[in-house]
Order: C-alpha cells, then structure tokens, then sequence
C-alpha cells in the first residue's frame, strides 16, 4: 500500500486530482496540507484523511510517506516541491513546473540528486485519443507532421503574473513534442498582444531532429476554448477533438471514434478517458516499479526548452 500525502486542496487538485488517486487501489489518502481553513475542511471530510497539516515541513517530518501530491499555482511551488524531494518523497505536480525554466531546473537537479521521481501533469499525454493516434501513425511509419491548437478568450488589462505560453499554452507545446517524440532543431515562432496588455497570442513552427515538422497555435484572443490536435504520417492523419474524438484517415477511408469507444469506457467516466485518470495510475505504477514517469522532469525538461524557445525567439542553448 502507498502512502500518499496531498500539499494544497484548490479548485484543481479537488475537481480532478483527488478524486483521481481516491480511484486508485492500494493507496491510501494518508495525509493532507492545506493552509485555508476551508478547503482543508472539504478535502478532509471528504476523503477522511488520519492526519492534517496546515504546514507541510510538519507532515513530512511526522508522517511516513512514499509520495506527495504537491498541487498549488506555480508562483507558491517551489519550496514545498524542493522540500518534499529533498525529504526522499517522489512527487507529482501540476504545470507549469514552477514559475520559470530556472525553479524547473532546480526541481529536476533535486529529483536526480535524491533518486526520485518529480512526475508533471502534462495531461493530454494520457488522453485516449492521443495514444490512439500515435499507435496508428506509428504503425505506418514515421511521423510527417503535427498541429496542436489551444484557443481561450483572454484579454489582460493589467500586465500578467506569467505569460499565457508558460502557464497554459504550455500543456500543447509539450503534446506536440511528444506525439512527434523528437527534439526541435529549428523554431519561427510569433507573439501578439491583440486588445491585451500582454501576450495573448502565440503562433510557432517547428522543425524537428527527426525531419517532422510542428505547428502550435496558442491563441487568447479568439472566441472560447478550443483544444484540438492532428498527427499525420505516411498514409493516414488523425484530428483530434481533445478529450472527446478521433477523425481517422487512413488510405482514403474515414473512422470516426468517440473518445470512450476505443478502449470500451463508460462514457460517463471521463476522466478515464481524458486522461487524469491514467495519467495517476501510470505516476503510481512508476514508484511501484521504479520507472521513470513518461512526464517526468527528466523528460519534461526538453519541453521546458521549447516553451522557452518560442517565448523567446532564441535557442535556450
């Protein structure tokens, strides 16, 4: 059984993280940190935690733990996340890991240097139409191609804490170096402020090691949210609806699947298929078998680099 510790109980982490790993077997819910009254109560009333901390240095030094759920708004991650790693604690953490690419680095030097695992929530790397396009297009040969699309409606009046591309746009960024599953060699990126004080729109093409090209939109200043994706190979191209459908074309034939069909889920059980759900119990999986995560740091660190790149415009090298 695997003890698990929570540090934060936001609108997040109660909405898809703790229902999550309360679905898991052989975890227990052992300990949970949270500094607003409120939410503490919610969270411990509902998941009937034995322990509860409003200051995480005390749970990590009274209760034994295996890993911890350490789930809060990048600005306030670090601290906690190092001391959880430095305490031997594998943990998981939303994105963005911490609020630039220095704090990332910090992060994943502490994860190496303790010997464990700092899993990151790029979740639509477990999204059941994502891994469906992949088999597909892998199975026809090498990957030509790749669109990610992650439009909102967001137009800032007052500079932001972060930039859209580092805080959100992030999570297609990095599904589009993973379905393609090579590093960028070359990037032409642009950003816009479009009736916004700061950059709310991101467009960006990108060449990669393995001779496949990419292409990001990132657009706030569009007309609500819009989550999209294509991979392409040698005779077939997928789009994705994202979590909901798969568009299949493959030697001029058209399959349409539902994202719930393809594994046979219930298709009111949506965080199975959206990915929240195998995205836990791949993190648990992990610590049991002592495999490195997919989105661990190790790995998420290279997209770090391209969020960077086309923020930027310069190679981070």
């Amino acid at each position: 059984m695997l003890r698990a510790g929570f540090i934060g109980a936001g609108g997040r982490s109660q909405s898809a993280h703790y229902p999550a790993v309360a679905r898991l077997p052989d975890v227990e819910m052992t300990a949970v940190c949270e500094m607003d009254e409120t939410r503490l109560a919610q969270v411990t009333e509902r998941y009937d935690f034995p322990h509860v901390y409003t200051d995480h240095r005390a749970m990590l030094a009274e209760v034994e733990l295996d890993v911890v759920y350490c789930v809060m708004h990048e600005k306030w991650l670090l601290q906690p996340a190092m001391d959880c790693l430095q305490a031997g604690k594998h943990i998981f953490i939303e994105k963005p890991p911490g609020k630039n690419s220095d704090e990332t680095r910090q992060l994943l030097d502490a994860a190496v240097e303790h010997d464990v695992y700092a899993m990151v929530g790029y979740q639509r790397r477990y999204t059941t139409v994502v891994r469906e396009a992949m088999r597909r297009v892998r199975a026809k040969g090498p990957v030509s191609h790749a669109v990610t699309t992650f439009n909102k409606k967001l137009f800032y009046d007052k500079p932001a804490v972060s930039t859209t591309l580092w805080d959100d746009v992030t999570h297609v960024v990095d599904l589009l170096r993973y379905m393609v599953g090579s590093e960028p060699v070359e990037v032409t990126r642009y950003r816009d402020k479009f009736d916004s004080v700061s950059w709310n729109h991101y467009t960006a093409l990108v060449r990669f090691a393995s001779g496949a090209t990419g292409v990001v939109f990132g657009n706030r200043a569009s007309g609500g949210r819009v989550l999209s994706a294509e991979l392409h190979g040698v005779g077939i191209g997928c789009y994705m609806k994202l979590p909901e459908e798969i568009d299949i074309r493959e030697d001029d034939q058209q399959a349409v699947m539902q994202g719930w069909e393809i594994n046979g889920d219930d298709p009111e059980d949506t965080p199975r298929f959206e990915g929240a759900l195998a995205m836990h119990e791949h993190f648990v999986e992990s610590v049991r078998n002592r495999t490195i995560p997919v989105s661990d740091l190790r790995d998420v660190i290279h997209t770090i680099r391209l969020v960077d790149w086309i923020e930027t415009g310069q190679c981070p090298d």
